[in-house]
């Protein structure tokens, strides 16, 4: 019967032991976030009194608006591909924000075959 009770007491101070030990293991864990947090904050605290120079806002002068010029296009592009680009950029927007269609050129030939760039495109995607 008594070796019953030595295994038993042995058994809990080693429960009790290891419990202190993950209990010492958590708050040094912890303690390490809390130093690394207030650490990364006094980072931005800096950064953000380095940034800012001065607290007054810029005065924003606002400047008569313009219809929109008509989109500087290349040779060899029809004035109704153009059109349907316009037309596609139009329907996409949300009816809140302007798009203005500046510029349309033609698209550059590619300089490798097809064929040859997928093989590429295939043989270098990341795993």
């Amino acid at each position: 019967m008594n070796c019953f009770l030595t295994a038993a007491i042995d058994t809990a101070a080693l429960l009790s032991e290891s419990g202190m030990t993950v209990l010492i293991g958590f708050c040094v864990v912890f303690a390490a976030l809390l130093l690394l947090t207030f650490v990364f904050w006094i980072f931005g605290v800096v950064a953000r009194g380095k940034s800012e120079g001065s607290t007054e806002t810029p005065k924003i002068i606002p400047t008569p608006v313009s219809a929109p010029a008509a989109p500087v296009v290349e040779d060899g592009v029809p004035e109704e591909v153009v059109a349907v680009i316009a037309a596609a950029v139009a329907a996409m927007s949300d009816g809140n924000t302007r798009y203005a269609v500046r510029r349309i050129r033609a698209a550059r030939t590619a300089t490798r075959p097809v064929w040859a760039a997928a093989g590429i495109a295939e043989n270098t995607q990341p795993f």
